[in-house]
């Protein structure tokens, strides 16, 4: 289904798409791809995959990635990992409840400064002290996934019409940044028409790949937005996969087969962006791609195996699981770079 021309920049763009507090996972489906033969020249990344690409990008062999993500460093950052007031069930888990039910694409403008899960560094420099430095392009071109607040805090709660507000925004450096032909990266779809998301997509070429990192790991409610001088950003769910970009740049994209979004998922996205996420998911799966790594069951296969969110009944709250110790981070992440590689090579058998 590829609507791009065969004069790409690129051979083979790797998305690494969301991954969560999994997202050692994708050290793994690397390793995997270069041993095989199959190792990307572009990374396209977003969230939890994008603060993989610095890590990729920071270190030059598998080891060295996969003894960072067992460090003392990581661990201590996950380890040290704190929520907020809206843990408490009354709070963001009933709001995110109720939006279940509305099917209205945004119609509100929802309050994403002031309403998030967990307390995150605008600058996380100080506690990733081995990846502050690295530039976009060290290692690998990459492009994260961003979006611009279009509104200010004041007009949170009014009415939207039909303003948008946000934009979606390409993280990248100069050079990479010259290969993109923004007219192919439009949100030109159905699903985005009416959404609250502008069709034109802007580019930012001027952060560190830990700063851009922050930025698409902002997803709304789960953070609070990164500030950039006088702007405001969101993270990359207003374009989790996106494959348009991938197959502009590069004759080959692998990517993941993700898993559909739960119906809070849904609601949030919608009230939010004016989207619907699932709607997206089935785009994207329309395309001919000749290696789709398969991690649809990722939360099962790794359950116990990496953060997560659960409820604490006689709290009346939402709690994180964080591993116990030391040594079950380090386990933790082996099986999360295990999965990744497993997976990856079981798309490159078939």
């Amino acid at each position: 289904m590829s609507r791009f021309n065969d004069e790409k920049p690129y051979q083979r763009a790797l998305l690494l798409s969301g991954g969560g507090t999994r997202l050692a996972l994708y050290g793994g489906m690397f390793e995997a791809l270069e041993k095989h033969g199959l190792k990307p020249d572009i990374l396209i990344a977003s969230c939890g995959g994008a603060f993989a690409s610095v890590v990729i990008n920071t270190f030059a062999t598998h080891d060295q990635r996969k003894a960072f993500f067992q460090s003392k460093e990581y661990f201590n950052f996950v380890a040290h990992i704190q929520l907020t007031y809206h843990r408490k069930l009354h709070k963001l888990a009933w709001y995110a409840y109720k939006k279940t039910f509305d099917r209205r694409k945004a119609p509100v403008i929802e309050d994403i400064f002031e309403t998030y899960l967990v307390e995150m560094s605008q600058d996380l420099s100080k506690q990733l002290p081995s990846l502050a430095t690295t530039s976009f392009h060290q290692a690998l071109p990459t492009v994260m996934i961003g979006s611009k607040i279009l509104f200010s805090q004041e007009e949170v709660g009014q009415k939207r019409g039909q303003q948008k507000l946000f934009q979606k925004v390409l993280l990248t450096d100069e050079t990479t940044a010259q290969k993109i032909n923004f007219n192919q990266q439009r949100l030109k779809s159905q699903n985005y028409q009416q959404s609250a998301v502008m069709e034109d997509v802007a580019i930012k070429t001027t952060l560190s790949m830990l700063q851009a990192a922050r930025m698409s790991m902002a997803d709304m409610f789960y953070m609070a937005p990164m500030k950039e001088k006088e702007e405001n950003f969101l993270g990359g769910v207003v374009d989790l996969v996106p494959i348009e970009l991938g197959f502009s740049l590069a004759k080959n994209v692998i990517l993941e087969r993700k898993q559909g979004y739960t119906r809070i998922e849904e609601g949030l996205i919608r009230a939010v962006f004016g989207f619907s996420a699932n709607a997206r998911l089935d785009e994207i799966n329309q395309y001919q791609v000749k290696h789709w790594i398969d991690t649809r069951d990722a939360s099962v296969a790794l359950r116990g195996f990496y953060p997560q969110k659960n409820i604490n009944w006689k709290a009346f709250e939402v709690s994180l699981s964080l591993p116990s110790s030391y040594e079950k981070f380090q386990e933790d992440i082996q099986k999360q770079w295990q999965y990744g590689y497993e997976k990856t090579l079981e798309s490159i058998q078939r």
